[in-house]
């Protein structure tokens, strides 16, 4: 149990540093119930990699504002039709204290997941803590077999993540964010 403890973590230490060279500013959390025995290999920095948010509300506008901006490949996915509609035709608008991020997505509603051809290298999970089961059994089959799911929401689901990709693609983070959003395509983000 040790060792695999050690491998856990020693594999946790890799992600942290390939969102720390990849998504700056972005600070990773992994608690110790959250290993669950991952099989994470990352090599640098990798533009590359598919990357989908599912759950595009306040938080997971903000994610994948920041990743859009950093020039990574991002797919928006989110149950919210007026916002995906608003973001569609004038981009996603964050609003932040000290400046205002303007990007222009990838935007998709929730039902057209299923006409998807292509595979996710990760896909972040930003949906409520009780829409996370059944969401995502929805991403799984278009998870790439090496692909990580990570839960990046307020509670602690990678319980229901696990379920339906499976422990060796599945991490739990806490996200250090506060935002909302009132008005399709405008978020406010209350922290930098």
């Amino acid at each position: 149990m040790i060792d695999k403890r050690k491998e856990a973590l020693k594999e946790v230490s890799q992600l942290r540093k390939y969102f720390q060279n990849n998504f700056d500013g972005w600070v990773l959390h992994v608690s110790d119930f959250a290993l669950c025995e991952p099989q994470i290999e990352f090599q640098g920095a990798n533009m590359s990699k598919k990357i989908a948010v599912l759950g595009t509300g306040a938080n997971g506008s903000c994610v994948a504002a920041d990743m859009i901006d950093a020039g990574h490949d991002v797919v928006m996915i989110d149950q919210w039709p007026a916002h995906v509609e608003a973001m569609r035709a004038d981009g996603l608008t964050i609003e932040m204290p000290e400046r205002t991020l303007r990007v222009a997505p990838r935007a998709h509603h929730l039902c057209d997941v299923a006409t998807f051809g292509e595979k996710f290298d990760i896909v972040f999970v930003v949906v409520k803590a009780y829409d996370t089961r059944w969401i995502s059994e929805l991403i799984a089959p278009y998870l790439a077999d090496d692909g990580l799911a990570v839960g990046l929401q307020n509670g602690m689901t990678v319980d229901d993540i696990t379920a339906a990709v499976g422990p060796s693609r599945t991490l739990g983070c806490v996200v250090e964010l506060s935002s909302e959003i009132f008005t399709p395509g405008l978020v406010k983000r209350n922290t930098p």
